[in-house]
């Protein structure tokens, strides 16, 4: 059997993440332990004398990837955005525009050689990563640095003709699209300054250009879903043929202001039973069932009142409070060469929640103007903080109706210290982000 290093030198460890359902013997030795194949502790993110963490949860055992593998880093171009979408963090906060610079970029690709785990990179954060300059030559210069996917997320208006040759020519291998709306009127009404039209046309461009020049390709579509464009969902799949997109991911807003919080769609989802954790409540096994006027309402009520509920023995109601964040092995660069655990640290900013404002104090573990990559994420700080969110006890924040630890992430009533993840909307599952 061929080793780790064999393997990623012949490249035939997927750069791509696998969750597909894969089956395989495993031996055990003598002394009770496991022997895995190393294409499965590559998934696992680790190599032999690595600790892994255990679960047994719904009768099944699994074991968790590695936690200090980075496996996905994000590196965010700019803090600047061409358009002014109701919903943006930059709103409510005083930052100016910040860009990242050409010898960060090098330096991070110079880099890239010491996380052999790493799938992807994705090109984001609070900015619009088309705004910059560089952007086509930051795509190549990652992507020449490593094999691993290269993605950017974009409002995509500045995607014409030449822009799409050139992220492509560079080496792009994955676009998200914001789209909040599958009308016109809709998506013109939030993505304020931007066309939907153009949008439209930009991408199916791009689409076209990668499948003319026969260039592996890959596009997403990422929707904010709120009370103004719910409906808009029930027209997505003109969307999704009309962009050709093989993703759909749905998001709720994040409630940045107070009238923004009166557009989530979610207040009964963040409050009730789901989110408890009652071990009182029976097991609850459904069939495959169709949804329509006849089952809707039933349905409805199993999910909105019941935790332990399964789709022929698969969870299927609302997950436990935990942080995708770390448990993916995912680490995050801002412009300016700070390093955060995740996207919600990454700036300071305010939420809001029962109209109570939140102040969120960035979290950031290193400097890359002053260290590597590899050191800041080894480092025992950032090492101990992966561990800590792991097994972290979450404040019941969204259930008990909000107090003053609510106002700021420094403390949290279990007894917690900065910073603290029980206000998070991330680890509540009710927001995503590609």
């Amino acid at each position: 059997m061929k080793n780790l290093k064999d393997l990623k030198a012949e490249n035939k460890i997927p750069v791509e993440p696998q969750d597909n359902l894969y089956k395989v013997e495993v031996k055990v030795d003598e002394a009770g332990r496991l022997s895995l194949p190393p294409e499965i502790l590559a998934h696992l993110g680790t190599e032999p004398g690595a600790s892994l963490h255990l679960v047994k949860e719904f009768g099944q055992v699994r074991l968790e990837p590695n936690l200090h593998a980075l496996r996905r880093l994000y590196l965010e171009p700019t803090t600047a955005c061409n358009l002014s979408c109701q919903t943006c963090i930059r709103h409510t906060w005083s930052e100016a525009p910040g860009f990242i610079s050409r010898e960060l970029v090098k330096k991070v690709s110079s880099e890239l050689k010491d996380f052999p785990f790493l799938q992807s990179i994705m090109l984001a954060g609070f900015g619009e990563p088309l705004v910059h300059r560089d952007i086509a030559w930051m795509v190549e210069k990652l992507k020449t640095a490593s094999s691993v996917s290269i993605e950017i997320t974009t409002n995509g208006t500045l995607l014409d003709e030449t822009m799409a040759r050139d992220l492509l020519e560079a080496g792009l291998d994955r676009l998200w699209v914001s789209f909040d709306g599958s009308s016109e009127t809709s998506f013109n009404d939030i993505r304020r300054g931007a066309s939907f039209n153009l949008v439209l046309q930009n991408v199916q461009r791009i689409r076209d250009l990668a499948a003319g020049q026969n260039k592996p390709f890959s596009l997403g579509i990422s929707f904010v879903v709120m009370r103004d464009n719910i409906n808009e969902l029930k027209n997505i799949e003109r969307l999704i043929e009309a962009t050709g997109a093989d993703s759909l991911l749905l998001t709720n807003v994040l409630p940045y202001t107070e009238d923004i919080e009166k557009q989530m769609v979610c207040p009964l989802a963040l409050t009730g039973e789901t989110f408890t954790g009652s071990s009182g409540k029976p097991k609850i096994s459904l069939p495959r069932l169709d949804i329509n006027y006849l089952t809707q309402e039933p349905i409805f009520h199993l999910l909105r009142g019941y935790e332990n509920l399964f789709l022929i023995d698969r969870p299927i109601s609302a997950p436990s409070r935990s942080c995708r964040f770390v448990n993916e092995g995912m680490s995050f660069i801002r412009w300016d060469g700070q390093v955060a655990p995740c996207l919600a640290l990454l700036h300071n900013h305010t939420t809001y929640l029962y109209g109570l404002e939140r102040k969120i104090r960035a979290y950031l573990p290193g400097d890359l103007n002053q260290e590597s990559l590899a050191a800041i994420w080894s480092s025992q700080e950032y090492h101990d903080f992966r561990e800590k969110v792991y097994l972290f006890d979450y404040s019941p924040c969204h259930i008990c109706g909000g107090c003053s630890y609510l106002e700021k992430n420094e403390e949290d009533c279990s007894g917690n210290t900065f910073p603290v993840c029980g206000g998070c909307l991330w680890a509540q599952s009710v927001i995503q982000c590609p």
